[in-house]
């Protein structure tokens, strides 16, 4: 294909260290990476793969997952990843949801029945928070990603000697993108299967990382475990996934960290504003500039305060949709209403919350609902709520109010949750109630919670 990038780097530097797998313990040359994609993509054509089908990945971030992203690229055909440490609960609605051709786990291939004939140009479809039963699957294109990467080299700079530690789950998109980003730029990659404290600042010592992804809890543990002399020697570390507050920011830019927070969502194809390296301090509370690959407009929501409007944010990286048409507001070539509200100003993005009940924590959105449903499956519990509240280091926590029909310990409800839903969406806090706050016409009142 001639708008592969794999293809093109390989050509241009096959022999250069393209990829190391510190999980498996080994690494491979670009024309090697090239190799492999190819042997899947050959693999996935005898099994009658077509374009506009789709191809479901359990697998960690390495090697064989690189070469099945750029084998799904060019056979035409939708990456769908999954988290291998994921409930099966939670891995069964994502393939009903999305009806793949083929699910891959352990390097083994298996058909599935009853696939989906999907929309052709999708690269990827990854999957982010929704309501209850309706699971939000975005489909994001190669222009999307390629378009997402240039603006990334754009906002962060390049060097020659730049690489990137992947310690992000690649079944996000800011896990997910860090393979396009290293592939257009010819930028080297190392990548964990796993977040582990000091395998993380071991990597950044061994591997000479200039660049480095991260959500704020993350760089508050890598910080807790020593890290802040390895981390002052990388080039830029991205801090995304949740907002991370000015005093936080201020804090690491004096510890002379390179740290670039940045905004971004699943369906904008992770970022649309960071701050640039070197003006943390200046920029501190703000999501910095928007980048090149996006364009931001506000609408009003004046009830919020003077200037303030709902984030709107359109352009190439904009994903063309979800796989289920039914969920609004969606992304599209006119935009996406993300939902966030901010402030624009010369450019600079600030974020102030949610139009929303949206949770983020951690870096990873929750939607209330999808907790409730849950929880209403137990046995005991009559009526159930759930919120976010301030946490200092995950950003917001996931808080549960429960109204239970007999005596229920709190250690049941949490082993309950942890059968259903994945860590973050457990909740941390839990408040026996009588009642829940509703209104006259028995609509939840959250906000009173």
């Amino acid at each position: 294909m001639s708008d592969d990038p794999l293809r093109q780097v390989a050509v241009r530097f096959g022999p250069r260290r393209a990829l190391i797998d510190r999980g498996e313990g080994f690494w491979v040359s670009w024309f090697s990476l090239d190799d492999l994609a190819q042997t899947w993509t050959a693999t996935f054509r005898r099994r009658g793969l077509q374009p506009g089908e789709r191809v479901a990945v359990a697998e960690p971030a390495g090697v064989r997952f690189a070469a099945l992203l750029f084998a799904c690229i060019r056979t035409g055909a939708a990456l769908v990843p999954l988290d291998p440490r994921a409930p099966a609960t939670v891995i069964e609605r994502v393939l009903a949801d999305s009806r793949p051709r083929l699910i891959i786990r352990d390097g083994e291939i298996e058909d599935l029945s009853d696939p989906a004939s999907g929309s052709e140009g999708d690269a990827c479809v990854l999957y982010t928070s929704g309501t209850t039963g309706i699971p939000k699957g975005v489909r994001l294109t190669l222009d999307n990603l390629l378009a997402s990467a240039r603006g990334c080299r754009e906002q962060l700079g390049s060097g020659s000697d730049d690489r990137w530690l992947l310690c992000l789950s690649p079944h996000h998109v800011g896990g997910l993108a860090i393979f396009l980003r290293a592939a257009d730029a010819n930028q080297p990659m190392i990548t964990l299967d796993s977040f582990r404290e000091e395998e993380v600042l071991r990597a950044v010592a061994d591997e000479h990382v200039t660049l480095l992804s991260v959500v704020p809890t993350m760089l508050s543990r890598l910080l807790r475990a020593g890290g802040a002399e390895a981390l002052s020697g990388l080039r830029a570390i991205l801090v995304g996934g949740a907002p991370a507050s000015a005093e936080h920011v201020r804090e690491w830019d004096r510890m002379g960290l390179p740290v670039c927070p940045t905004y971004g969502l699943t369906e904008t194809c992770s970022q649309v504003a960071t701050i640039p390296p070197g003006r943390a301090g200046e920029l501190a509370g703000t999501a910095g500039l928007v980048g090149p690959h996006a364009r931001v407009e506000l609408d009003p929501a004046p009830e919020f305060g003077a200037g303030v409007g709902e984030i709107v944010v359109s352009g190439p990286a904009v994903s063309p949709g979800y796989l289920n048409p039914e969920i609004r507001p969606a992304p599209g070539p006119e935009g996406f209403h993300t939902g966030d509200l901010g402030r624009l100003d010369d450019g600079v993005l600030t974020v102030i919350g949610r139009r929303d009940d949206g949770i983020v924590t951690g870096g990873e959105s929750v939607q209330p609902e999808e907790v409730e449903a849950v929880l209403r499956r137990h046995p005991a519990v009559v009526d159930v709520a759930v919120a976010g509240r301030p946490d200092p280091e995950w950003g917001e926590v996931v808080c549960a109010w429960v109204v239970t029909g007999s005596p229920l310990a709190e250690s049941e409800l949490d082993s309950f949750c942890r059968e259903h839903l994945t860590g973050p969406k457990i909740p941390r806090r839990w408040t026996r109630v009588e009642e829940l706050p509703r209104s006259a016409g028995g609509k939840l009142l959250r906000r009173s919670l």
